[in-house]
């Protein structure tokens, strides 16, 4: 049952342009897996699924690298940093609840930007919000494009398809570099538990992030799913903050 999940939210979130990090590890903490192991089986998961999207982000020719790299050149070394920081699982399970809701919140709030806009663009600002979304991104053990995508929707950044490859790519190398930090934390043998766990999951994703990056979704159907991606999220996020209540 929560392979078949995976590969919903996969097929689902790639077609949006996501991996569906966040989704995945509100399933993990839903199902009872323990919170060191949680980031192990979700990052792969996420790397699984944006490796497709940015695949074919290059293909189709949305990516724009001059309008990329500050973001990346911050954000790789800090969730990496952020992979390293040792938390406890009642913290951790604070931070989740946290991101998940106003990762609900962005998407529920989200509205593409003008194709015919003219996009200012500041590469020290870029380097700010990059380093921010790769330290956080890589202490939960997300990619950080579900926030990055509306931040750069609301700041006007790109066109619509041009943020989505960008968070793509975003998502892939913070999830690389968040969970080399991870693995170097946990130790080998955390990382040969969460792979042995993770590895039904991780074939469902795959399948799943082929599918949904074949059949990409566009214009109001994108911000429908969206949207309804948004408040299961809010719900799931409500409820991991529901329960670190009753845990503390």
């Amino acid at each position: 049952m929560l392979a078949f999940a995976f590969f919903i939210v996969a097929t689902l979130y790639s077609a949006v342009g996501f991996g569906g990090g966040s989704t995945y590890i509100a399933l993990l903490a839903l199902s009872g897996q323990p919170a060191e192991l949680i980031p192990l089986i979700a990052l792969p998961c996420n790397i699984a699924v944006v490796a497709v999207g940015s695949y074919l982000a290059v293909y189709r020719r949305n990516f724009d690298w001059r309008t990329s790299a500050p973001f990346f050149v911050t954000s790789v070394p800090m969730a990496f940093i952020g992979g390293l920081i040792s938390i406890t699982a009642s913290v951790y399970f604070f931070l989740l609840g946290v991101c998940l809701i106003g990762a609900a919140i962005s998407l529920l709030l989200r509205r593409a930007p003008d194709e015919s806009e003219s996009f200012p663009q500041s590469s020290r600002l870029a380097s700010i919000i990059g380093g921010g979304l790769g330290f956080v991104s890589g202490m939960v053990g997300i990619g950080g494009g579900i926030f990055l995508a509306p931040v750069l929707h609301h700041l006007r950044w790109a066109s619509a398809k041009t943020i989505a490859a960008l968070c793509s790519f975003f998502i892939l190398i913070n999830s690389l570099s968040g969970l080399a930090g991870q693995a170097l934390k946990m130790g080998t043998d955390a990382v040969l538990m969460g792979i042995s766990v993770g590895a039904p999951l991780l074939m469902a994703v795959t399948i799943g992030g082929v599918v949904g990056g074949r059949f990409v979704i566009e214009g109001v159907a994108h911000q429908r799913v969206a949207q309804l991606t948004g408040i299961l999220v809010l719900l799931v996020g409500v409820r991991t903050l529901l329960a670190w209540f009753i845990y503390v």
